[in-house]
């Protein structure tokens, strides 16, 4: 305990200075500033910048004790219009490189800065097309879910940093109907991970790897032969997704996601004699609901599943989110229950509670402070985990 009272100190001295409301890297939701852009024809530079600060503090698990652990994540979004219905679009963060935890406690530890996506789409109407460091679409609870810690199952089967392109077919623009049925859009991406210059990393090394010694080891930019679904030659891997947003109901407003993955196996599972493809079926829900009194609720639920999960050949997955976000002015409350089953040679499973209340503070638009608990079950073992956060959002 008294090792965390230093760090708590500096992240509330530096909480003035650094802050981040969850950053969405998903087309559908660049569209808004793409559309600006377009419409004022020629060149135009808009974007967003995300950033927050955080403060974890973990509870003992096993023979590891309690730490605090303090970090910072910023993202920055900047989008240029050209003539033609072209635009780049490019995403840069800033986050702490996956590393084990010792018990010790961190501050700012193997912070990385990256490039997350850099892409050209080009749009006609209800039409758009787009190739480069993509953000394939399959999920939305790894960003939606709402509190402190409502994302981290999801974020497993999050997919980024991918090398291909896609179309997006907007139904409600092509029908003209956007106005009355909302926005709903089918996107068809092909893709590989990354492996380019586009996947090294400043400050820290992100991409893990074992040596010839079986020690673990850290580079700066990925390799085909560290493995991993969707590492493969070629862009044999796809999704297929619908999704829609803003559907007018007779009481609030829905938002809604289904996709289908399929990830070919990497090296490491290929040389293992393990090799299987990933197929992948996601489907959730969002359901913003005005309750009266200045009150709105916001519950959501998506639920995945995968086959040969990770390109491992018996291995099935599956992963739930469901929660609810309560709001009412500057105050928002929410909880979140997380679930993950996994059956196979090494079959696991774990559960997680998420509970957090978050307060716009008056002092600057787009400043949030928020406080969260977790309590977290997994191999037999469970532990309450408490974190703080100030969060800056500003678009421009």
């Amino acid at each position: 305990m008294p090792g965390w009272w230093p760090l708590l100190a500096a992240g509330m001295l530096l909480a003035p200075l650094q802050a981040h409301a969850q950053a969405s890297t998903q087309l559908g939701d660049q569209a808004d500033a793409q559309q600006a852009a377009l419409q004022a024809g020629g060149w135009r530079l808009t974007g967003q910048l995300e950033t927050e600060l955080n403060l974890d503090l973990n509870g003992r698990r096993g023979g590891r004790g309690r730490y605090a652990d303090l970090f910072n994540k910023t993202e920055l979004g900047v989008y240029l219009s050209l003539p033609g219905g072209f635009t780049v679009n490019s995403v840069f963060k800033l986050e702490p490189a996956d590393r084990p935890a010792d018990g010790s406690d961190r501050a700012f530890h193997a912070q990385a800065a990256w490039v997350d996506q850099l892409y050209l789409a080009w749009s006609q109407g209800p039409l758009q097309l787009f190739a480069g460091k993509i953000h394939p679409r399959f999920g939305m609870a790894w960003d939606e879910a709402p509190g402190l810690y409502g994302t981290d199952f999801a974020e497993g089967y999050e997919l980024s940093e991918k090398i291909g392109g896609g179309v997006n077919l907007s139904l409600s623009d092509l029908a003209s109907a956007t106005d009355r049925l909302g926005q709903h859009s089918l996107q068809l991406e092909f893709f590989q991970a990354d492996r380019s210059a586009l996947s090294s990393s400043l400050f820290a090394r992100r991409w893990s790897y074992q040596d010839g010694q079986g020690r673990l080891r850290y580079s700066a930019r990925n390799r085909r032969a560290y493995g991993g679904p969707d590492n493969t030659e070629g862009a044999g891997n796809w999704v297929a997704s619908l999704a829609g947003q803003e559907v007018p109901l007779p009481l609030g407003e829905l938002s809604y996601t289904l996709g289908y993955s399929s990830r070919r196996a990497g090296l490491d599972s290929l040389q293992a004699g393990t090799a299987a493809t990933e197929r992948g079926v996601v489907a959730g829900l969002a359901w913003e609901v005005p309750l009266g009194g200045d009150i709105t609720a916001t519950p959501l639920v998506e639920w995945v599943r995968q086959e040969n999960a990770d390109g491992l050949r018996g291995l099935r997955r599956q992963v739930v989110t469901a929660g609810a976000e309560l709001a009412r002015g500057p105050v928002s409350l929410a909880y979140v229950y997380e679930w993950l089953k996994e059956r196979g040679d090494d079959a696991a499973r774990a559960a997680m509670h998420t509970a957090s209340a978050s307060y716009a503070l008056p002092w600057v638009e787009g400043l949030v402070w928020t406080v969260g608990w977790r309590r977290l079950r997994e191999e037999g073992q469970a532990a309450n985990d408490y974190g703080t956060q100030l969060s800056y959002s500003l678009r421009f």
